[in-house]
């Protein structure tokens, strides 16, 4: 495979290719003259005393010498052409196959992962090419001339050196495995330490307020640890094997050194035969080593191919072979008989179907793995179903250019990404064609507009670290103006006010309820309370529509909807959303409170404390002890069970409303899982210390909560 890769590399710049061969060829008829004229010099200038032909070598020699300096600067400089274009050629290549990727790529190939192929795989195999048609070629072209060569001279001296050669390549044989493996482990520590970089770089806020530096640096520290001694270990198994063969070169040398003084001795040699045949054979003997030098070159390019094929063996999962212009969407979109799998046989959702009118508000909920983000993800296009088909207006959007779909729509993330630029040219990217008169329209539709002219140099305003120079709401509406700038049909909306804080949301949310007076608005969201202001909304419940229609009508059938609904309220949160409390009659909802007295339950609601905690953070860690019991006010935590192999799997999602660790309240039991937030999350929690002396006073409580809890762990067994 590495062969094919510098055949095609050879193919795409045959005029490079063509300079540095010609330039071999001049650099090896330099050479072997030059050695060769030893012979000539002696037994036909120097002893004769003859001037003329003396003078004839000489200048042969100096004419071929100049012409090799032409030829070499010429193929130098081919070789650096020939070297940046293979860099550009292959991570040029890399970077459209990975924009030609979704999820499944991304979640198998980290970032530092994907930063190490292209700082280090890719200028490894560039390297190879080149020492192939440097060194290699040189090496390999010059001991088949010399062997060719010395054989006219003396076959038996000769069938001696070549015999010996095999010492040269011993060293190979042994030390390959060991060169491979190392090289494997060297580079999956460097996708580590790139990740942790990059980590570092984006999180160091967090890594600041919670004081993780000493950790983070421990961290990396032992990564770096770990590199060094893989590179002491495969540096020194690397020089090795450009040492050891110089051993063999060395035992070889000497061997046509004595058999061809014996020869001289014995008269079957002349001077300058000798002299000229050990001259040719020292440039034989270099050429061996330099194959042998090249080898280590080889081995680590191996390593990098298999790297790099890895990453460009992976077949996107959405190709792009529509030919037709999808024309302007306005009636509905319809996913029909739609299956779907992340995970091949176990489909998210089988046999779908759903129809959304494309006018006014559309609000898609429903608990964490119900499908409502795989939806999305198959309108955009991120994904194909696996049967069925997504229709806009009755064409399948796989039969259309994708890009005809895309100018059509518009998309606010939860997390928008802003990009190093200024304001302008980040609202400009949903339309690089736009005027300044647009522009600002957009910003004043996405309300941000003013804001934005309050700088202090306005649109031009830069923004850095991903917008961390701006407010998570300045943030959004301004992905929220970049995707208005596109005038789009449909305008959705992926959990796109989840991450704010309440007021900042409530007043983003108000602006898209404006905008939904003139475009349709298809949005994601698992925050009800917003989801109410729909005109409708789809209830999704294990891959599958459970209700349809707007709020008061899904409230009225007392159903899934409405068990949502209640399981969002009875919080009150403070202006800013920094602090909250939990009412008495949300508290009596849950099953271990179920029963207790008003005012029992009046006094727990005031034991809570509120908790912030940013995106990734632990808020509780398996094997610890157990001694909060915690309410999810706003976000979303995942529960992660880790293995006694070390395995982490993830078991469940948790969001607005729901809670974890209420056998706190009873026992100091080890936690059975850890709880990591995947969005910024406030969360009430109730200690044992603060909540166990209640039980003194209202005996309802301790006898409530161990019934409930008796059932829960009963439950658990089984």
């Amino acid at each position: 495979m590495l062969w094919k890769t510098i055949v095609t590399s050879v193919r795409s710049s045959p005029f490079f290719i063509s300079v540095i061969v010609f330039g071999v060829f001049v650099d090896l008829l330099f050479r072997y003259l030059s050695s060769l004229s030893y012979k000539y010099l002696i037994d036909n200038a120097l002893l004769p005393r003859d001037i003329q032909a003396l003078a004839i070598i000489v200048g042969i020699l100096v004419a071929i010498g100049v012409l090799n300096v032409i030829t070499g600067i010429s193929s130098d400089y081919a070789k650096a052409r020939l070297g940046i274009k293979l860099l550009f050629d292959y991570r040029i290549a890399l970077f459209r196959h990975m924009q030609a990727q979704s999820h499944r790529f991304y979640d198998r190939f980290q970032v530092g992962d994907l930063l190490a192929r292209y700082s280090d795989d890719i200028p490894q195999i560039q390297s190879v090419v080149l020492q192939t048609f440097g060194t290699g070629l040189l090496s390999v072209s010059s001991v088949a001339i010399g062997l060719c060569i010395l054989f006219t001279m003396e076959w038996k001296l000769t069938l001696i050196a070549l015999v010996g050669s095999i010492l040269l390549f011993v060293p190979y044989r042994m030390l390959k495995s060991r060169s491979l493996a190392l090289a494997d482990t060297y580079y999956a520590q460097l996708g580590q330490l790139n990740g942790s970089i990059d980590e570092n770089l984006k999180a160091y806020r967090v890594i600041r307020v919670f004081d993780l530096r000493q950790s983070m640096l421990s961290k990396v520290e032992g990564i770096l640890q770990t590199m060094a001694s893989i590179g002491i270990k495969r540096n020194f198994v690397d020089s090795n094997l450009n040492r050891l063969p110089l051993l063999g070169i060395s035992i070889l040398t000497a061997i046509i050194l004595a058999y061809g003084s014996y020869l001289t001795f014995e008269g079957k040699l002349s001077v300058g035969e000798f002299i000229a045949y050990n001259s040719v054979f020292a440039i034989v003997g270099s050429s061996m080593y330099g194959i042998a030098a090249v080898l280590p070159y080889f081995l680590a390019a191996k390593t990098s191919l298999q790297r790099l094929q890895q990453v460009m063996e992976w077949e996107p999962e959405v190709k792009e072979r529509g030919v037709k212009e999808l024309p302007t969407v306005h009636s509905h979109i319809e996913l029909r008989d739609i299956t779907f799998a992340y995970v091949p046989g176990e489909p998210v959702l089988q046999h779908f179907d759903l129809s959304i009118p494309l006018s006014g508000y559309t609000s898609i909920v429903g608990t964490s793995g119900s499908g409502k983000s795989t939806i999305l993800q198959l309108m955009l296009r991120f994904a194909d179903p696996e049967s069925g088909a997504v229709m806009y207006d009755g064409q399948d959007i796989r039969e259309a250019r994708y890009a005809s779909l895309l100018r059509q729509v518009g998309v606010v993330f939860q997390d928008s990404i802003l990009f190093h630029g200024s304001i302008r040219d980040n609202i400009v990217v949903g339309n690089p064609n736009a005027t300044d008169e647009e522009i600002e329209e957009a910003a004043r539709a996405a309300g941000i507009h003013e804001t934005i002219a309050a700088f202090q140099d306005g649109y031009h305003t830069i923004v850095r670290n991903y917008g961390d120079n701006l407010s998570g709401g300045q943030r959004q509406r301004i992905a929220l103006a970049r995707a208005l700038l596109r005038s789009p049909n449909i305008l959705f909306l992926d959990e796109a006010t989840s991450a704010l804080d309440p007021d900042t949301e409530q007043s983003v949310n108000e602006t898209i309820l404006r905008l939904s007076r003139s475009r349709s608005i298809i949005s994601v969201t698992h925050r009800l309370a917003y989801a109410a202001l729909s005109d409708r909304i789809i209830v999704l419940d294990n891959g599958k529509v459970a209700e349809l229609g707007p709020h008061e009508q899904l409230l009225e059938q007392n159903g899934l909807y409405r068990r949502m609904w209640e399981k969002q309220q009875g919080f009150v949160l403070s202006r800013g959303g920094g602090s909250a409390h939990v009412q008495e009659d949300r508290l009596q909802k849950l099953p271990f409170f179920q029963g207790i007295e008003q005012e029992a339950l009046a006094r727990i609601s005031q034991l809570f404390v509120a908790e912030k905690f940013d995106a990734g953070e632990t808020v509780v860690k398996q094997g610890d002890q157990g001694d909060k019991f915690y309410l999810i006010v706003r976000g979303k935590v995942k529960i992660i069970i880790t293995s006694e192999s070390g395995d982490r799997h993830k078991v469940a999602v948790l969001e607005d409303g729901d809670y974890f660790g209420e056998i706190a309240l009873m026992k100091h039991i080890p936690r059975i899982a850890s709880v990591v937030t995947t969005t910024p999350c406030l969360l009430l929690s109730l200690s044992y210390d603060h909540f166990h002396p209640l039980m003194t006073n209202f005996p309802s409580i301790r006898e409530t909560l161990e019934a409930a809890l008796k059932t829960r762990m009963q439950r658990r067994e089984d």
